[in-house]
Order: C-alpha cells, then structure tokens, then sequence
C-alpha cells in the first residue's frame, strides 16, 4: 500500500483490498475521519485558503502535525495514528477559529469544484457563469483565468482533437489522460529506417534470395 501524497497534505483514504492486512483495515479505518474533515473544512473555506493565510507559527505547527500523522502510518502503530488524527482535527478546528475571529469570508452558497493542480495553482470549476461571477467576488485568492464554467469545458470538449481523445477513452472503462513527454529525436523517421528492403533486391535484376523462409506448416 502506497501512498504518494506530501506529508502536508491527509494522506489518501485506501478502500482495503480482499486479501489487506489488520493494519491496512485499522489504519484507513482512522483515516476516514480526517479525510472527512478536511472535506467540510475545504468545503466552506477552499482548498487549503487558511494555510496560506495564518502567520508561519501557526501554518508550522499544523504542518507539524499533520507530520505526526504520517510518522505513525510510517510506524505502523494504531494508537500514535488515533492520536495523530485526533489532533490534526483539532487543526482544521483551530484554523476555522482563526478565520473567524480575522473575518475570512467562507466560500459562497454555490456548487462549484475546487483543487489544486501539479503546480499548486488552484482550480475551479462551477456550474454557470453567474456562479463563477460570484465566486470571484468571494475568493481573491483564485485567479479568473482559473475558473471555469460547464458551458466553457462543454465548448473544449467539442474540439475534433477532444473529440478523438474521447472515442479513445470509450473504448475502455479504465482509460485516462496522462502527460507524455516525448525524448529528443521522436517522430523522425518511420521506425523503419534502419531494415533493408527484400522488394530493392527484387527490382533490381540481381539474384535474390529471401531472408524470411516460409513457415511450414506441413
């Protein structure tokens, strides 16, 4: 079982599989309850919004905590791991408290989608535009170029390039996009530059005897 997440961040909730150890069960087990919790917190305030906005004290001693949650999976001890989450939902309480008695506006009643892409920058997207006009009144800290509406990814999606990557995707229940980074040297050439052709010797008049003999199938 691995989990590839920072050690800032909840690490990620693992369904046991049918053959999971006692650990593997008691452990995830436990992890729920702060997985919840940051749902509700990331809910009303934005992923990760009150970290960013509490002074480095305060931002450490989270960070700190939410490390001796990671050091108990590490160790494998159930007990440490019950007293781990315990605090770091103590955390998301005390980061709560915080921008309440500082006046942090909570996120607007709409629906909208919020995460943090590979770079860190946040991302949005909400159902309409009006949403979205609201949204950025409420969080300045979400550039506009990073929110999306559904009529804006519906538009995307309909490029004949989307288009092709969709039919690609139909064709398996577990296919996803994933980035490809081609090394130097890629598509030059047809892959075959380096065989001879058996139809040159052919051609030319000369004796010719093939390299590939005939399966027998005798």
């Amino acid at each position: 079982m691995v989990r590839s997440r920072s050690r800032k961040d909840v690490p990620e909730v693992i369904k046991p599989a049918r053959q999971a150890t006692q650990w593997e069960i008691q452990s995830n087990a436990v992890l729920v309850e702060l997985e919840r919790k940051k749902g509700q917190h990331y809910e009303k305030w934005g992923v990760d919004r009150l970290i960013t906005l509490v002074d480095i004290e305060f931002r450490t001693k989270v960070w700190l905590q939410m490390g001796r949650v990671w050091d108990a999976l590490d160790m494998g001890d159930l007990d440490k791991l019950h007293k781990a989450v315990n605090g770091m939902c103590k955390g998301f309480d005390a980061l709560e408290k915080w921008a309440l008695e500082n006046e942090i506006e909570p996120n607007p009643p709409i629906q909208f989608l919020e995460w943090k892409s590979v770079r860190g920058v946040p991302m949005v997207v909400v159902r309409t535009e009006n949403d979205a006009v609201e949204l950025q009144t409420h969080r300045k800290d979400i550039n506009n170029g990073n929110i999306w509406t559904l009529e804006e990814i519906e538009l995307f999606l309909q490029q004949p390039q989307v288009q092709t990557i969709i039919k690609a995707k139909a064709l398996s229940p577990t296919a996803r996009m994933t980035k490809f980074t081609p090394k130097e040297g890629f598509g030059q050439g047809s892959g075959f530059d380096d065989m001879e052709e058996d139809l040159d010797a052919i051609f030319s008049g000369e004796p010719y005897e093939a390299k590939y003999k005939p399966l027998n199938r005798g």
